[in-house]
C-alpha cells in the first residue's frame, strides 16, 4: 500500500475532486472567490450574449441553482464528514480495546 498516495488526497480540495470526479487533487491553487468570480464572469458574459439585461432572468435562476446546490452538497458533506468521523472513533475504541 503506497500511503503517500493517500496523504496527497488528505485535502478537503483532493478528498472533494475524488468523491465528485474519482480524480487526484487540482493543481489550480486559486482562492475560493477566484474560482467562483472566474466562472461566474464566463457565465454573466455567455448570459449578456442571449439577455442584455442586467436583471436577467436566466443570471437569477442560475444563482437560485447554484445556491441550493451549494445547501445541498454541504449537508451531504456534512453528513459524510461525521459518517467517517464516527468510522474513526470506532475503529480508535476497537484498537484500543485489542490493546488491552
Amino acid at each position: 500500500m503506497n500511503v503517500d498516495k493517500i496523504f496527497e488526497r488528505a485535502t478537503i480540495r483532493g478528498v472533494a475532486d475524488y468523491l465528485l470526479f474519482g480524480l487526484g487533487p487540482d493543481e489550480d491553487d486559486r482562492s475560493y472567490e477566484e474560482r467562483l468570480d472566474e466562472i461566474y464572469m464566463r457565465f454573466e458574459k455567455t448570459v449578456g450574449k442571449y439577455d442584455e439585461n442586467p436583471t436577467s432572468e436566466l443570471l437569477d435562476l442560475c444563482n437560485e441553482l447554484s445556491s441550493e446546490t451549494a445547501s445541498v452538497y454541504t449537508e451531504i458533506g456534512l453528513q459524510a464528514g461525521i459518517l467517517l468521523m464516527m468510522d474513526m472513533i470506532g475503529n480508535m475504541n476497537q484498537e484500543k480495546e485489542n490493546n488491552d
